[in-house]
């Protein structure tokens, strides 16, 4: 097939740890495309240029690893509705989900509307802080994902803390949720398609003193900082089976409602001393690194990076295919 790969191009503002770190991973997912038999293109993506939009026609499927444009989470939205309007098979979820997860205080809405148990929350108005929510309770963003926005100081105890918090990231960000904080164990369920991968755990075990047990920005992206090496991922989790029972059914039911089971995804939840389970979010096109989270949980359960890169693929193609099968009985049934 010719493949092209579409990521997010950067910008001026961008250092070379940005460019090397989008780089890196289009070269890896590249090179398991061609080593497959696959004809594989690189596509970058820029601001205020939509050329890009015709040489995806000319594809047989897209492997979208657009994250944003020039760094910004919120055009991921539009480079995949754009997508969509080309009608060529591309990998990961629709544009629905990836809208509606940017929006955590609607994907929330959405998940506790269907029965999932998910932490009470509010979409913050302004800096006075509401009331009805239990402290301690976290703040952060509601229109990014990689835990931007989120540091040390994102979980606050007192209603004075709040105030802080918010007059801080308000002046930043213009929707902010508040949610309540979930004490307990930290896990996270992948998914490709219907199938699901092995949970992982973060464990916190060598955080540094006084430090809340969250995935900072600072984990996630600063390698070799003290957050980074305070969240310790293990894969799988030494869960009971009864335990492994409740996060899958949560997590299966979080991922369904929100993507339709559609392209691949991670879903992160917390587990209570007493035994609850709670979704903190639904995340479409997570990091596809070949040490990220997804490729971790792959290994687990037995695919090793290549074959995820192909997994991932094949979703895509029969996901299209089935779609095009579907409109073309639609097509013949008689008015």
């Amino acid at each position: 097939m010719k493949i092209g790969i579409l990521f997010d191009g950067g910008g001026r503002d961008w250092d070379q740890k940005d460019v090397a770190a989008v780089m890196t991973n289009v070269s890896d997912i590249q090179g398991c495309l061609r080593r497959a038999g696959h004809e594989a293109t690189l596509h970058p993506v820029h601001l205020g240029d939509v050329s890009w939009l015709r040489r995806m026609q000319r594809l047989d499927l897209v492997f979208n690893l657009c994250e944003g444009v020039n760094g910004l989470a919120r055009y991921e939205d539009l480079a995949v509705a754009a997508l969509e309007l080309t009608r060529v098979p591309f990998t990961g979820c629709p544009s629905w989900p990836v809208t509606i997860c940017h929006r955590k205080h609607i994907a929330n809405t959405l998940l506790a509307a269907a029965g999932v148990p998910v932490p009470p929350f509010v979409l913050a108005r302004g800096i006075t802080p509401p009331s009805g929510l239990r402290y301690p309770v976290i703040v952060k963003p509601s229109g990014e994902d990689a835990s931007v926005g989120i540091d040390s100081g994102a979980v606050c105890t007192t209603r004075k803390g709040l105030r802080d918090r918010l007059a801080k990231v308000c002046e930043q960000w213009d929707e902010v949720l508040i949610q309540e904080y979930v004490p307990g164990r930290e896990v996270n369920v992948g998914f490709v398609g219907r199938d699901i991968l092995p949970i992982s755990e973060i464990l916190f075990d060598r955080m540094p003193a006084g430090a809340w047990p969250i995935v900072t920005y600072a984990a996630k992206w600063d390698t070799g900082s003290a957050e980074d090496i305070g969240t310790e991922p293990i894969c799988p989790a030494r869960l009971t089976p009864e335990l492994n029972r409740r996060v899958t059914q949560a997590a299966r039911q979080a991922w369904d409602t929100l993507t339709g089971s559609k392209g691949y995804g991670r879903v992160d939840l917390r587990i209570t001393d007493q035994g609850e389970v709670y979704v903190l979010e639904v995340n479409p096109n997570p990091d596809l690194s070949v040490d990220a989270g997804l490729a971790r949980m792959g290994r687990t359960r037995g695919w090793d990076y290549p074959a995820l890169i192909l997994k991932v693929v094949e979703e895509a193609v029969q996901r299209f295919e089935q779609a095009r099968a579907t409109e073309s009985l639609t097509q013949q049934v008689p008015a």
